[in-house]
């Protein structure tokens, strides 16, 4: 399959012809989503974030703002998962009305399955309910030393274990209904533990089954909420077939669930290095998808040229018109201190290279949508 994808992109490149059906209203250089994933602040810098929506961001453009909530929050269905500098209630409800009044939608995210741990320190959901591990026997090398794809990463939870469900639900209602959100991303990347041989309900089972049945749940239980569900790419995508390996893909056969779950999920397949025709893959599964970039602006230029060629064929034929709107933006992400993030994107004197890099990453991006939009 994936290898049809190459075809569809060439075909995708074709100058449209002049017995094509145009479909009414449909504008392939006006992006619906122009995303930014952000970390959550502090508490003390919340002023400072609400500050860079309503200027910075609206002025750039971003229409979508997704923010890794993780566990930085005070839970008020798990108190016991709280635990230091977190932002309060009034504080996110502070961050929510900032994208209102710049009409940008807004979406909490947390990891759901995997990044349970940060190197050897345990995350507070298992820290407090250490019977959720899945491999509570495999644990991470203290001191800490990174082994790469073949080795430890991060923690995950067990998928079937039968408390889980009454644990995170809580957990993903109480983030929708304060931010009054229509969609949460449940991140579900990197899931490196799945199906743990030990593990006495998950070992020896199809791997691809398990991550499907689990992205189902999830998905049944926001649909009950009229929220849509949004997850990383990386576990859809076949290392082997592709050479993406462990990193941007999976090396552990989760791949087969792409034709196992529903197909109104939001895709965001994030490619770090290069701009392979990943995304043009779950657009032609059915998927609407966003290429999601960080720190390199030619891969972010590259994976929005994609999204602009998908668009375009739209002006082909009515059969294509689909496939176009399954490409809606694109979703830059970052991973550093919200604050740090800010100061770079203003050029402060004193910001890593790396952040500073992603901030220049964004704002070329954001700059080249914006003179797309003016054609």
């Amino acid at each position: 399959m994936f290898k049809q994808v190459l075809f569809y992109m060439a075909l995708w490149l074709l100058p449209a012809t002049a017995m094509s059906q145009t479909p009414k209203d449909f504008k392939w250089n006006v992006l619906p989503v122009k995303g930014l994933l952000l970390s959550v602040p502090a508490p003390q810098d919340v002023p400072l974030l609400c500050r860079f929506i309503k200027e910075a961001l609206k002025a750039e453009g971003v229409n979508t703002l997704a923010l890794r909530i993780e566990y930085a929050y005070q839970f008020k269905s798990h108190p016991e998962l709280v635990e230091g500098n977190v932002i309060s209630e009034a504080d996110l409800k502070q961050i929510v009305a900032a994208c209102k009044e710049a009409g940008i939608r807004f979406i909490p995210t947390m990891n759901l399955l995997a990044h349970q741990s940060e190197q050897t320190e345990m995350g507070p959901l298992l820290k407090n309910y250490p019977q959720l591990d899945e491999s509570p026997d495999y644990n991470p090398p203290v001191p800490w030393k990174n082994g790469g794809m073949f080795d430890f990463y991060s923690k995950s939870l067990c998928p079937l274990h039968p408390d889980l469900f009454k644990i995170i639900f809580p957990l993903m209602d109480e983030l929708i209904d304060v931010c009054g959100a229509d969609a949460l991303h449940v991140g579900l990347d990197e899931v490196w533990i799945l199906g743990y041989d030990k593990c006495p309900r998950c070992g020896g089972r199809d791997k691809a089954e398990l991550f499907a049945g689990y992205v189902n749940a999830l998905h049944q239980h926001l649909k009950e909420k009229n929220c849509q569900l949004w997850m990383w790419s990386d576990r859809l995508i076949d290392g082997k077939e592709t050479n993406l390996l462990g990193w941007q893909a999976s090396m552990n056969n989760t791949a087969r669930a792409i034709d196992m779950i529903p197909k109104d999920i939001m895709i965001c397949d994030w490619k770090y290095e290069d701009a392979p025709p990943t995304p043009a893959y779950f657009a032609i599964k059915g998927f609407h998808v966003l290429p999601s970039a960080c720190g390199k602006k030619d891969v972010a230029l590259a994976q929005l040229e994609q999204v602009y060629a998908a668009r375009k064929n739209a002006l082909r034929a009515d059969f294509s018109y689909t496939l176009s709107e399954r490409m809606p933006g694109v979703f830059e992400t970052m991973w550093v201190n919200t604050k740090e993030f800010i100061d770079a994107y203003y050029n402060r004197k004193g910001v890593r290279k790396p952040t500073q890099d992603n901030a220049d990453t964004f704002k070329a991006l954001f700059a080249e949508i914006r003179k797309k939009e003016k054609m």
